[in-house]
């Protein structure tokens, strides 16, 4: 079934009306797509002649998220036909201006005689009639005479295309008082390329020569016929192409063009599937993924095949099977299901070139090994650009008060992929603001803030924004890709300048969370670009349980945050009403040893897709929580005065100590499988995490020894590899692989 943007449905399928009580039905639309969306709602009736008829409520909607819904209210006041008795298909249409799309829902409406009956009775004997495209079929009709003398009644057949119909749409007949007749209408569709497979509905109109007007519904679907063809031509290519230039030569992407012709009546999207064991050596992009097949038209699919050619060697011969899949099944598949698609992948360099290349070798090697670059004082935070990806980007946060931009994309081929080198460059005016005595290199420096930046955290959407909290309380908003800043989010009440610990971002990039050193938690909505934010609505615990808030992390559902730092408190955050958060303490048992001032959470991460939640702490220490099994130790919430919090006790899935000194960061990977944590001893493990079961100490990975103290890691993955990047004492930012 093909997806909608537009998701809408009705509380009652038909329904009944009399004249004089009107009737109500409801309709409910939900915003599928990716953005803001509003709704309109029209009701169309088949030959309806009346205006005013119905009355909405509300009239348009207001926009709404995506995934939010709208609900309407539809009265029906009168029939859509004056003098009309019997059912009528209502169309109720749902669109958005937005969207430029629309849905369309059917209900039937069944009207009943008022206090005064008309004098005619048409109804069908079927409803809902079938016919494939250039076949014809009879519409029969049954008219009776209810009036005490005979009476001439015209018939007309509405709603069809008017080319569809066989002879007039219109029928003449004589009735004598109480007489009944049957008569037909002969409708005949084009063929498949201009009769679409879908229901078309049609109403039947009886009036006589006194006035009386009756009308009948009914559908008439025209069925699915014909196939799709699937070509690729053509269908054997080679990299690099026999034609193709020098400046081409290293070419290793080659391009199919996928064939598909519509030659049924059948409105259909077509996915591909590649198969065989070649596709193991090969990365694919389809364009479009899912491509529309109008009828009657030729459609072009581009796939192309991304492959590692070797530098010297033999040639390959590739052999991909491509399956193409359609939304609508009740045909069967293309014909045929699947191509071969045959690709001959040459090395890249010719015997006769080797001997050159090695004579060059050695220049290039001077251009590749530059000099290494770092930051100038602690790096407190590191941020992949991006979850996913061949070649993210990095970007780190340090004490003297910059942000640096690093790839993981080096220029070579034959080059390190886990090397990181300095993207872009900035100008020499911006690097007197420093915080350091010497001046820093230029090359990879995105930003100087003039604080120590504290926390980083990128727009999740584009990731072409990052936001660093600083030592002065204020949140700086920095585009990736030029290098400008964009605007600055501080608390117009906040006057000591409460400095910024930590960042979290909703996932749909509306709002970000920014936890500080006073322990106020503030919740900002994104302003548009150029325009700074200092109304912010705060998260402030009582007196007693403030701290510094080192550590927020939203549940992946986004209804509850947790914030953590200092006195190794955790501070559990309702946010299902979000303008009165509500928050609890997770209570503490005697395990976690002291809880004073120089006592920390100073890290803590949901598992993907769950309610688990990891710590790391002052002591060494990593902890497993299940936020679902959760019980408050007092029965009511609203009993606490003002200067208490309820404690809440939640169940500890697993706890165990990961280092002799702090652990400062941990991450999870995306599949949950693995925890990454690093601290104060200078390693980066990763620990392997059994689902329902307790942790397995010999399951670990040592990622990476280093000499200093590991302030913060992140990690990204894709299906080939999981890199971790790092940051500390010794000034450096580096990168890892986790095998």
């Amino acid at each position: 079934m093909m997806n909608h943007v537009i998701d809408a449905k009705l509380t009652t399928q038909s329904l009944t009306f009399r004249p004089g009580n009107p009737v109500t039905f409801g309709v409910v639309a939900i915003n599928r797509s990716e953005q803001f969306a509003a709704f309109e709602l029209e009701i169309l009736a088949a030959a309806g002649d009346r205006e005013s008829w119905y009355r909405l409520s509300p009239e348009v909607s207001a926009a709404k998220p995506p995934g939010d819904r709208t609900e309407f209210q539809v009265e029906i006041l009168a029939s859509p036909i004056a003098y009309f008795v019997g059912d009528i298909n209502l169309t109720v249409k749902v669109s958005s201006p937005q969207l430029a799309t629309e849905r369309r829902l059917v209900l039937r409406l069944t009207v009943e005689p008022g206090e005064k009956a008309p004098l005619l009775s048409v109804t069908l004997p079927r409803q809902r009639l079938q016919v494939y495209p250039r076949n014809t079929i009879d519409i029969p009709v049954e008219v009776e005479n209810l009036g005490l003398r005979s009476t001439e009644v015209v018939l007309d057949l509405k709603d069809i295309d008017i080319t569809w119909t066989v002879g007039t749409a219109e029928r003449r007949l004589q009735l004598e008082a109480g007489q009944q007749a049957e008569i037909s209408f002969q409708c005949r569709p084009p063929g498949a390329s201009q009769a679409a497979s879908q229901d078309y509905p049609f109403t039947v109109v009886a009036r006589n020569r006194e006035g009386a007007t009756v009308s009948t519904a009914g559908i008439l679907e025209v069925l699915p016929v014909g196939f799709v063809q699937f070509e690729v031509q053509p269908s054997q290519q080679r990299l690099p192409a026999k034609s193709s230039q020098l400046r081409h030569w290293l070419s290793n992407i080659a391009i199919f063009q996928l064939q598909f012709k519509n030659a049924s009546n059948l409105l259909q999207k077509v996915a591909i599937e590649l198969r065989g064991k070649d596709c193991q050596s090969c990365q694919f992009q389809v364009d479009p993924e899912n491509a529309d097949l109008p009828l009657a038209t030729e459609t072009s699919v581009k796939l192309s095949v991304k492959v590692k050619r070797p530098w010297i060697g033999r040639v390959k011969r590739l052999q991909i099977e491509a399956k193409a899949w359609l939304s609508n099944q009740i045909l069967g598949s293309t014909d045929p299901t699947t191509q071969v698609l045959t690709l001959k992948v040459f090395p890249i360099v010719p015997t006769w070139l080797l001997l050159i290349l090695l004579a060059l070798l050695s220049a290039l090697l001077a251009v590749i090994l530059q000099p290494s670059i770092s930051h100038l004082a602690t790096v407190n935070v590191v941020r992949f650009s991006g979850t996913s990806g061949r070649f993210p980007l990095v970007l780190s946060g340090a004490d003297d008060c910059t942000i640096r931009s690093w790839t993981t994309a080096p220029s070579w081929l034959f080059a390190k992929p886990e090397t990181l080198r300095p993207q872009g460059e900035l100008a020499e005016d911006f690097l007197n603001t420093v915080c350091s005595s010497r001046k820093p290199e230029s090359k990879g420096l995105l930003a100087v803030l003039g604080q120590a930046v504290r926390a980083l955290e990128l727009i999740p959407v584009n990731n072409n924004q990052v936001f660093a909290g600083l030592e002065n309380g204020e949140i700086q908003a920095w585009d990736v890709n030029t290098g400008r800043k964009q605007y600055s989010l501080k608390d117009s009440k906040d006057k000591t300048g409460d400095r910024v610990l930590s960042l979290a971002f909703t996932q749909n990039s509306r709002y970000l969370y920014s936890g500080y050193g006073s322990g106020t938690v503030r919740k900002w909505q994104i302003p548009p670009r150029g325009q700074s934010g200092s109304n912010p609505q705060p998260f402030t615990p009582p007196a007693p349980f403030q701290f510094q808030v080192w550590a927020i992390a939203l549940s992946p559902d986004e209804k509850v945050l947790i914030s953590t730092g200092q006195f190794k408190r955790l501070l559990h955050w309702d946010l299902s009403q979000p303008g009165n958060p509500r928050p609890t303490q997770i209570s503490l048992s005697s395990q976690f040893g002291n809880q004073g001032e120089n006592d920390f959470f100073w890290s803590i991460a949901f598992a993907p897709k769950s309610h688990l939640l990891a710590t790391a702490d002052s002591d060494g220490y990593i902890t497993l929580w299940d936020l679902q099994k959760c019980q408050m130790m007092k029965s009511n919430y609203l009993k606490y005065p003002s200067s208490q919090l309820p404690q809440t006790k939640c169940e500890i899935s697993d706890r165990w100590q990961a280092s002799p000194a702090d652990v400062r960061s941990i991450r999870f990977t995306p599949d949950g499988r693995r925890l990454v944590s690093a601290g104060d001893d200078g390693q980066i493990v990763a620990w392997a995490i059994a689902e329902n079961k307790k942790h397995d100490p010999t399951q670990k990975q040592i990622v990476a020894s280093l000499s200093r103290r590991i302030a913060s890691i992140d990690l990204v993955a894709n299906q080939q590899r999981t890199l971790i990047a790092s940051g500390g004492e010794d000034f450096q930012v580096r990168l890892h692989l986790l095998k």
